[in-house]
């Protein structure tokens, strides 16, 4: 995508919302290149190259999303950097955080450069790598964290990977602190999962599948708990599951511990009993747990406690068309994901504020960055949002190159109508 030239945009009548800046009322919005130079009154001198008519509609900060597989390097069979962040700006999300585990890894300060070059080429979105905190992500030696970090890295994680043993974690704990470099951890316990597909209990039991139980993120948590407070890092628990690992966090919080989370949004959607049909679509990393556990983390986005990320992986169709512990885990998220929380807010179960709060400002505090805020002189990334207009989501609606999505079918609530990133109309309906 070649992004055309944009010098000065004027966006009118819309309803500008941004629970951060306290903002909820129409005024308009005055864009200079890349940086937001007035809201309401105009700015002496200013004429407008473009005007965008946002009348009854919404206009939100740009959205953040803290964890997505975008398939390369690697693994162009399931998605490439431009179809994914292409299916991202259409969900309004204007920074996104590429996971580490590419082919090769991205553990390298040349291959971190090269993923965001290739974005910056197809220029939807920025995408904020995150490297990976030990080498290969083989759990054994300390990637080079200050060359990550130069290069552009937003944080360090394992992703999904286990570390050789507990010695190793706490070398990595403390290296990172030493940088002031946050660490992005999935906490589990890969000797207690023991491969398990789903989450262990009656479901899992009457399904005759293996469970990954309660015990394996809780476990995984205190200790690095303990090590956080040891070493006295930044750390971000990315994709909690439960209830306990909601209450371990803010717990942590309240004993002044540098500690944050997010939430995957199908842990707001799902729960271990929609695997009851055998449905591949929700074999997924980290496991869907039980109904209240899905309860308690609403409320912990309702509270202000958790970011939500969208946990994006898209797989080609072969890569869930086997029994369902053989599939691959994961589902693609990115271009359902505005309509899915605006979803759950029409539903009453987040409020606007919250979702909106747990898509721009909470994560944009984690990656440390000046994003997810409408401000003057701040940068232009915002969205622009018919809360009106719902619409059922066709598999020719998707620019992701995977059709793992759960939401295939289902009619969505609220479109994405036009997407600004760094003061450039990326996507507009």
């Amino acid at each position: 995508m070649q992004v055309q030239p944009q010098n000065n945009i004027v966006i009118q009548g819309g309803h500008v919302f941004d629970p951060r800046q306290q903002l909820d009322g129409v005024m308009d919005i005055f864009i200079e290149n890349d940086i937001i130079v007035a809201m309401g009154t105009p700015p002496q001198g200013f004429n407008a190259d473009e005007s965008i008519d946002a009348s009854g509609k919404m206009v939100f900060p740009g959205f953040i999303d803290l964890n997505a597989f975008l398939g390369e390097p690697g693994f162009s069979q399931k998605g490439t950097i431009a179809s994914e962040t292409k299916a991202a700006a259409q969900s309004g999300i204007t920074t996104l955080c590429s996971t580490p585990d590419g082919k090769p890894v991205i553990d390298s300060a040349t291959l971190a450069a090269l993923v965001q070059d290739k974005a910056q080429q197809a220029g939807f979105c920025r995408v904020q790598p995150i490297g990976a905190l030990t080498a290969g992500l083989q759990g054994a030696q300390l990637s080079n964290m200050f060359a990550l970090k130069e290069a552009g890295c937003v944080a360090l994680s394992n992703q999904d990977a286990p570390f050789q043993d507990g010695r190793v974690t706490q070398q990595c704990y403390h290296y990172a602190a030493g940088f002031g470099i946050r660490v992005f951890s999935t906490p589990l316990d890969t000797a207690l999962a023991h491969e398990g597909c789903m989450h262990e209990g009656p479901t899992s039991t009457r399904l005759g599948l293996a469970g990954n139980p309660l015990s394996a993120e809780i476990s995984s948590m205190a200790q690095q708990l303990i090590l956080c407070e040891e070493s006295g890092i930044r750390l971000h628990f990315s994709r909690i599951s439960s209830k306990r690992a909601l209450d371990m966090v803010i717990e942590a919080q309240q004993k002044g511990l540098a500690v944050s989370a997010d939430v995957a949004l199908g842990s707001l959607y799902f729960s271990d009993e929609d695997c009851a049909a055998y449905d591949s679509l929700m074999h997924v990393t980290p496991v869907y747990r039980r109904p209240q556990d899905r309860q308690a983390l609403l409320q912990g986005v309702n509270d202000g406690q958790l970011s939500i990320c969208s946990n994006h992986r898209p797989h080609e169709l072969s890569a869930k068309m086997a029994p369902f512990a053989a599939t691959e885990a994961g589902i693609s998220v990115l271009d359902s994901f505005a309509g899915a929380v605006f979803n759950l807010v029409d539903t009453g179960q987040l409020t606007l504020a919250a979702a909106i709060g747990a898509l721009t400002s909470l994560p944009a505090e984690v990656i440390d960055q000046p994003v997810g805020q409408l401000k003057a002189e701040g940068r232009a990334d915002l969205c622009i949002v018919d809360l009106r207009q719902g619409s059922v989501l066709n598999t020719s609606d998707l620019a992701s190159k995977g059709h793992n999505n759960p939401w295939l079918g289902e009619r969505l609530v609220g479109k994405v109508v036009c997407t600004i990133n760094g003061g450039h109309i990326v996507y507009r309906l």
